[in-house]
């Protein structure tokens, strides 16, 4: 499978060694693959997961080597999900946001004042 077939997808990574003071090598991290170049270098935005079963990204898109990559397959297809980690921490329904849209629903909206018309002599 070629990798612009994964552009535009959440993708899971394994990391080589040489990354392994930011990434465990056992681990498989959850990013959206935004971009592939012809030089070697994979697009990458992070990912936290929403309540939904949803992917959200986090971050502004950034370029890392792809030789620091030792595995990379489909989130769809990669097995024990439950062990997968996100870079970003889950996302939590908003209390605060809710009430305020509700505030917002129910609350009367000021009424406007007439202008004042001006006659022309």
């Amino acid at each position: 499978m070629s990798l612009l077939n994964l552009v535009h997808q959440s993708v899971v990574l394994k990391f080589t060694e040489s990354a392994k003071p930011h990434f465990d090598t056992t681990t498989g991290y959850v990013f959206r693959l935004v971009g592939v170049d012809g030089m070697g270098f994979l697009q990458l935005q992070d990912l936290r997961p929403t309540p939904d079963d949803e992917h959200e990204t986090i971050s502004e898109p950034y370029w890392i080597n792809k030789d620091l990559i030792r595995e990379i397959h489909e989130y769809a297809s990669a097995t024990g999900k439950d062990t997968l980690k996100f870079t970003g921490e889950m996302a939590k329904p908003s209390a605060a946001k809710a009430a305020a849209n509700a505030l917002r629903d129910i609350a009367p909206k000021p009424a406007k004042k007439p202008k004042a018309k001006t006659a022309l002599v």
